[in-house]
């Protein structure tokens, strides 16, 4: 057992650090880069290996590497594939400007959707027909049309770069289009996001049997927290006196890699949140406050029963019971095993529905759409309209109801 966690604490060690994918640090203490250069006479992939005292020296080596590539040295451009060419592109430059995780789902993106069509074409061969053929097959298949563009926008900041550095005239993305079907229109205004108002006091009652379970749903639907935001919520954050809640963190899972830059684990990290305008203050209605005072006293109770602590104000809200942070994964599967075993599971409810509920409400409520975007921490009110205004049906005729309310006439 003690042999087990000094080699996990050993591999902590030489982790690699934010937007790092080929680089990574030796247990001599030195840093290396490994770097794609194409392929040989023999169709054998050559790479390259730098080594370094310093993080940033190997860096420098590996993008003059890959400078000198893209322009003709070892590999040229116009004799690779899209796969090497698009994977080096990633890791250089794409993986700088991102995140980990974002870095991981644009990875996904290239393998999944890219790679497997137009993956063994040259760069000379991609037309916009090839590109549009590629994204409507993705439609056909069902994907939605938030995912189908998050493909365009990926290959089309490759194509971008590619113009750029003139190894391409033109940019094929640029004449493609992502729109909706019939079938596209009818499956988005079948689904109703938030969770359906007859069944909304039923789900009270269900989360009301699990404590933790309780308050952690209470916090996304009446403050409309997401759930990474949730779980990094500390008790400094919370305030009683005046009914406020202050969001600065969230919950993550980074990608672990290993010295090929292959994804070999995950770790649960608390990070910034997902956007600066996800930074925020969001009032406690009185439900939501009364709810987190009892969860407070239920791990006070804890905290003198184990000698843990768990609420000071740099204590995790909704720590496990070690007083450490939870997983997502863990989290969510406590979520789904409550809903089973009440009978919720063809509502199909995730943490997100929470949320969704918490904006519904308030356009239910008529609140002005001015406001609800910042209490959710959007950046603009179109995001909320469009992505969060799950109106139910029946809404319908209270609005015209109130038409003919306003404006009776007789009939005579």
């Amino acid at each position: 057992m003690a042999n087990s966690k000094s080699k996990a604490k050993k591999k902590k060690v030489v982790r690699r650090g934010k937007n790092e994918g080929s680089v990574y640090q030796r247990n001599d203490g030195r840093w290396c880069a490994v770097v794609s250069l194409g392929y040989d006479s023999d169709g054998k992939r050559v790479r390259k290996i730098f080594y370094g005292w310093t993080r940033s020296e190997v860096a420098m080596k590996m993008t003059a590497a890959l400078g000198e590539k893209l322009n003709g040295g070892h590999a040229s451009v116009i004799n690779d594939d899209l796969r090497t060419l698009i994977h080096d592109w990633l890791v250089t430059f794409k993986q700088a400007n991102v995140s980990p995780r974002t870095f991981e789902t644009a990875e996904m993106l290239a393998k999944l959707h890219v790679y497997p069509h137009i993956g063994e074409l040259k760069l000379a061969q991609v037309t916009p027909n090839i590109i549009q053929g590629v994204l409507n097959k993705m439609l056909v298949a069902g994907y939605s049309l938030a995912y189908v563009r998050k493909v365009k926008f990926l290959l089309n900041q490759f194509f971008a770069y590619a113009k750029a550095n003139r190894f391409i005239n033109d940019n094929p993305v640029s004449e493609c289009i992502v729109k909706s079907t019939p079938e596209h229109k009818e499956r988005k205004q079948e689904t109703y996001k938030a969770i359906p108002i007859e069944i909304r006091e039923y789900f009270l009652e269900v989360i009301s049997k699990n404590d933790f379970m309780k308050a952690l749903c209470m916090v996304q639907m009446f403050a409309g927290l997401r759930i990474g935001e949730a779980l990094a919520l500390k008790w400094k954050n919370v305030d009683f006196d005046n009914g406020i809640i202050s969001i600065d963190s969230a919950v993550t899972e980074l990608p672990v890699r290993n010295s090929e830059g292959k994804i070999v684990d995950h770790r649960t990290v608390i990070s910034d949140t997902k956007t600066a305008a996800s930074v925020r203050e969001v009032p406690m209605p009185n439900i939501l406050k009364a709810t987190l005072l009892e969860w407070k006293k239920s791990r006070w109770v804890q905290q003198r029963t184990t000698g843990k602590s768990f609420i000071g104000p740099n204590d995790l809200v909704f720590a496990n019971n070690e007083g450490e942070l939870r997983t997502y994964t863990g989290t969510k599967t406590i979520f789904q095993r409550l809903m089973r075993q009440n009978g919720l599971a063809p509502y199909k409810l995730h943490f997100h529905s929470l949320r969704h509920t918490y904006s519904s409400i308030f356009f239910e409520s008529r609140e002005n759409p001015k406001v609800i975007p910042m209490l959710l921490g959007h950046k603009d009110v179109t995001t909320t309209i469009r992505t969060y205004n799950s109106v139910d049906r029946s809404y319908f005729k209270q609005a015209v109801d109130k038409l003919d309310s306003k404006f009776h006439f007789d009939d005579d």
